[in-house]
This record gives C-alpha cells, structure tokens and sequence, in this order.
C-alpha cells in the first residue's frame, strides 16, 4: 500500500477576525476600518484583535487560491497543516478551494492565544483517534504547558478501520523576537531553550505512546534547522529524517544563487546579511517506517519571497 503525507504551513489561514479587543476609536468615527456596526449596548464596543491589538483580517483571496494550487498540485493523501484558525475555516477551505479532495477534515484548538493559529489535518484516508497534547508540561517549566500551540497525535486508517500509520504533528516555536525587546540575545536564547524543550518532550511522549516496532513519523515546522541544538533530541531519539535529498517538484525562477542541496522550504534574507536557506518543515520517521520510505519531495514556490505562503510543502511516499 502506498500512502503519501506532508506537511505545510498555511500562513493565517483565517476566514474571519479571531481575538476580541475593545476598539474605543470606532466610537468617534474616526476609524480607517470599513465596518457596518450595530451594538446592543454603546459602553461595549468590540471587534476581533490580535494580542498586540491589531486587527486581523481573512487571507487574500490570490494567496488563498496559491495555497489551494500547490496542496492539489503535490496530490498527497495525508496533510499536516500549520497556521489554521479553526476546523471551520479548514473544512471551508477543503470544500471551496480544494474541492473536497479531503474527506477527512481535523482541527483541535491549541494553545495559541496571541495569533490563535492550530494545526489541522486533511486526509483522504479515515481518522481513528486523534489527540492534543496541548496540556503537557516539561519538568523544568512545571507552571505553563510546554507547546505554545501543540503537539497532535493521528491515527491513519485503510478502508477497513485498521491502523496503518501514527502521525504526530507540531509547531514548534518561532525564531522570531519582536524588535522592541531590550535584550535580543536574551530573547532568542529563551525562544532557543524553548524549542529544545518542545523537541524533548515530542521524544518523550513519542516514546511511551509508541514502540521501536511500530510505524509513526512526526512533521510539521520546527522553526529551526534538523542539525541545531534545538533539535538534538530527534536524531538521538533514532528517528530518521526523510528530507536529507529530497525532489523538487516545480522550479524557482529567480536570479539569486540557490544552495546546491534542495533541502530547504524556507528563506530569508536579513539587511545586510546572506540570504539563508533553510529545511524548517521537516519529517522524521521511526526506525520501523523509514525502510519503508520511497521518496521524498519538496514543492518549490515560483516566486522567492512568498507564493501563498513563505513556506515550502515537503512530503514523503512510504510504502505500507
């Protein structure tokens, strides 16, 4: 049996406004924000804000429809999805945009409070138990959950109702520091610190939920490079990475100077800096799956700064 899975980061797949904030500016008319408002109560007015009170708004309907154009371009049979708002605006954006191609639609609201952004699964294959490990908390940082959004367990099905696969699939912490923290360092050694220990503990409930003989794997963006420190644990763990020499499939025209592997799905360039390359969207396997693998592959973008999204789809073929 062949079966194909990915993962791909979305980037604010939202569909509507997603934190409430109070908004006093709208009382005096004075707003830049096209809105047509009725409210019960005049003391209480309310729209839906970031956690830095900006206000958000459903994706661009061109970047949208990229989106939707390179998931059924890749025609994989199981996503991890990064950055959704909600099982609602999945299920509407399988439907609208993917026509429907995903009969099985998953979303667990996670820890995210300040962007509200979970990870989804669209599968052509039935589900069987699916669970978030959203309430978990690493020794060292017994008082707050340890996965600022969360870290999802997925039972893959055949048609008969039988486990084929275990898919785990997380979003580990963001690199990116806010340029009005004092200390940058600290900052980044902090966000560094936290990444290693999101990986450690993803190890450590991998390992009491699965044996060395069963067949699971664990993608998603980890926000960092499979070699790093943060990511020490994977390797150690005897997992392997499927996406050391991956296919690209379509081509990047651009004039800059790509690296020689294609083992990215990510890229920045800092001012005054080289522009990076980097694998952030990963897919480790077990040691029972990976004599399983057939290929790997990563969806290459047609413009450099972003095409939908700023990331790169990556997914593996295993045969089962």
């Amino acid at each position: 049996m062949k079966l194909t899975v990915g993962t791909f980061n979305l980037n604010n797949l939202f569909d509507r406004w997603n934190f409430e904030g109070a908004v006093d500016v709208l009382a005096a008319g004075t707003s830049t924000v096209p809105a047509t408002y009725t409210f019960d109560d005049e003391h209480r007015r309310r729209l839906q804000l970031d956690g830095h009170g900006k206000l958000l708004v459903a994706k661009k309907p061109e970047d949208t429809n990229r989106v939707a154009e390179r998931l059924l371009a890749a025609d994989v049979d199981v996503w991890v999805v990064q950055e959704v708002e909600n099982v609602d605006v999945l299920k509407e954006f399988n439907r609208d945009h993917l026509n429907g191609s995903y009969q099985h639609v998953m979303v667990i609201d996670g820890n995210d409070s300040t962007r509200f952004i979970d990870i989804g699964i669209l599968s052509r294959r039935p589900l069987g138990g699916v669970t978030s490990y959203q309430r978990t908390f690493h020794p060292a940082v017994p008082d707050r959950p340890i996965f600022s959004r969360d870290l999802v367990e997925a039972e893959i099905l055949d048609a008969q109702g039988r486990k084929i696969l275990t898919v785990f699939g997380t979003h580990l912490k963001s690199k990116y520091v806010d340029f009005t923290v004092a200390d940058q360092a600290v900052a980044e050694a902090a966000a560094q610190l936290l990444r290693s220990r999101q990986a450690e503990m993803i190890v450590k409930i991998m390992s009491s939920r699965m044996s060395t003989r069963q067949r699971y794997l664990l993608c998603g963006d980890m926000n960092d490079t499979p070699d790093s420190p943060a990511l020490v644990a994977y390797a150690q763990a005897g997992l392997t990475n499927a996406l050391t020499a991956p296919t690209e499939v379509g081509t990047l025209q651009t004039k800059v100077v790509l690296p020689a592997s294609p083992a990215w799905t990510s890229t920045f360039k800092e001012s005054g800096q080289q522009r990076s390359f980097d694998l952030i969207d990963q897919i480790w396997l077990s040691p029972a799956l990976a004599p399983r693998l057939q290929g790997s592959f990563i969806g290459r973008r047609q413009k450099l700064a972003r095409d939908g999204t700023d990331h790169d789809p990556a997914w593996v073929s295993l045969d089962l």
